[in-house]
C-alpha cells in the first residue's frame, strides 16, 4: 500500500482529518482528566488514562508515524514498528477502558 503524498489535494485533507483527530482526542482526554480531578474515584482513573491512551497517545502516534513516513524522515523499514506502538497504546487503552467499567 503507497502513502498518498501530501501534495496532492487528497494527501493534504487525510493529514488534515489526522491532525484534526488528534485534537479532538487530546481534547477528549482532558475531558476524562478532569472527571478524575474532580471525582477522584480509581475506576475513572483507569477511565482517563485509558482514554489518554487511546485518544492522545494512539492518535497522535498514527499522526506523527505517517508525517515521518510520508516525508521519509524514517525508512519504510520501521514502518511495521511503528504501527505496532500505535496497536498497542490502543490496546492499552481499551484494556483500562474495560478494566474501569469493572474496578471496585
Amino acid at each position: 500500500m503507497e502513502a498518498v503524498p501530501v501534495t496532492t489535494a487528497l494527501g493534504a485533507l487525510v493529514l488534515a482529518f489526522a491532525a484534526g483527530s488528534v485534537l479532538l482526542g487530546l481534547f477528549i482526554a482532558y475531558q476524562a482528566y478532569r472527571g478524575l480531578r474532580r471525582n477522584r474515584d480509581r475506576r475513572m482513573l483507569y477511565l482517563s488514562v485509558g482514554m489518554v491512551l487511546l485518544f492522545g497517545v494512539a492518535y497522535a502516534l498514527a499522526f506523527l508515524t505517517s508525517v515521518v513516513l510520508q516525508f521519509r524522515f524514517v525508512p519504510l523499514a520501521y514502518q511495521d514498528g511503528l504501527r505496532l506502538a500505535v496497536r498497542v497504546a490502543q490496546f492499552a487503552g481499551l484494556a483500562l477502558i474495560a478494566y474501569s467499567m469493572y474496578a471496585d
